[in-house]
């Protein structure tokens, strides 16, 4: 396992002027990071790129390289179950397709998805077999071109573990892995009695499907994280056998960026203490 940085953790330095992926590039690597995770937008647009074309995107990827950086995932947005327009919801599913063949030819192993959100009065389990649908006809692009999908547990369509695993078995392709973000849908900074150890059982099912993840950074506590043992999340991975990027997400924009270096530092100590250490 090593520690990634996602782009989202600078969110509001892209906002400013001259601020760009290789600038962040240049900031994860000096920063001590091991790897990144890039948002590249939703259908129709660009977020923390400036093009979606695949030269310029084999120039991100090229200098993630030369800073000694894995870019480990290309995070898309994307909404499956947008039934009040359906060429909308049809340019989600290409948008995703069309970045599977991105992700092969910037040799990016993984691309970050989402299933969809429940609008208002509409029945969620017709909601479900549009996602199927399309998630299965992404995964055959995916097998085919050898990205994984990797699925986050970010969405209000099969939104927990014990849902996602259920997709997994109905599309029944390898190729759909999982993104697990811990505190996702667990209120962690202000838990109920049980909220810890359902977020740790859900952690637990889909650390074994994962080829990516992330973890939310609320605060650095001592040599530990706030809201969450993150000794626990890093065995809880290690022993379901994952080796790949653990990226770094800041939910406060404003925080300082030195809080991203000292908990890079802290999820690092907690990789070498379970021996997962590259």
């Amino acid at each position: 396992m090593h520690v990634g940085l996602h782009s989202y953790s600078r969110r509001q330095a892209f906002a400013q002027p001259g601020y760009d992926v290789f600038t962040f590039l240049d900031e994860a690597a000096a920063w001590g990071f091991r790897a990144v995770e890039v948002m590249t937008g939703k259908a129709g647009g660009c977020e923390h790129i400036a093009s979606d074309d695949v030269p310029y995107l084999r120039r991100v990827a090229a200098h993630a390289v030369a800073r000694e950086l894995r870019l480990a995932c290309w995070s898309t947005y994307n909404d499956f179950s947008i039934t009040s327009a359906e060429p909308w919801r049809l340019d989600n599913i290409r948008y995703i397709q069309d970045w599977i063949v991105k992700a092969a030819a910037t040799n990016v192993p993984n691309l970050r998805f989402l299933t969809g959100y429940i609008p208002a009065g509409e029945d969620p389990a017709r909601l479900e077999r549009l996602v199927e649908a399309a998630t299965r006809a992404c995964c055959v692009l995916a097998e085919r071109h050898g990205v994984n999908l990797a699925l986050e547990n970010h969405s209000a369509v099969f939104p927990y573990a014990a849902d996602i695993l259920r997709l997994r078995a109905a599309v029944g392709s390898p190729r759909l892995t999982t993104c697990p973000d811990p505190s996702n849908g667990f209120p962690v900074q202000q838990p109920q009695a049980d909220t810890l150890t359902r977020m740790y059982a859900n952690l637990a099912l889909l650390a074994p499907h994962a080829s990516n993840a992330h973890l939310k950074v609320f605060g650095v506590e001592g040599q530990g994280l706030a809201c969450f043992d993150v000794d626990r999340v890093i065995g809880i991975l290690g022993a379901a056998g994952f080796t790949g990027s653990i990226q770094l997400e800041l939910p406060d924009a404003s925080a300082p960026t030195d809080l991203l270096r000292r908990a890079r530092d802290v999820v690092d100590a907690a990789i070498r203490r379970a021996g997962a250490a590259p």
